[in-house]
């Protein structure tokens, strides 16, 4: 997997991924784990093993989050009627 240092409204994040990721579909992805709240102080701690799916544009994705570490395990296509 390669590491990709990126700021995302004023968070600096490392991504850990395989996957050759638009930067369009990167930062809806990173909107989305904003909303849930994810990063910060206190979140997700390494070792606390914080899985999230998130459908987005008709992929789904599975990624792990841990303090500022976003790690993209799996990219799909997504079941129909999902978004």
């Amino acid at each position: 997997m390669d590491v990709y240092p990126i700021e995302h409204r004023g968070l600096f994040l490392s991504i850990i991924t395989d996957y050759d990721l638009s930067f369009k579909e990167l930062h809806l992805l990173l909107d989305r784990l904003m909303e849930e709240e994810v990063f910060g102080p206190g979140r997700n701690e390494p070792g606390d093993g914080c899985f999230y799916d998130l459908v987005i544009d008709g992929w789904k994705y599975v990624v792990d989050a841990q303090g500022y570490e976003v790690v993209i395990y799996q990219k799909t296509l997504a079941e129909k009627g999902k978004s």
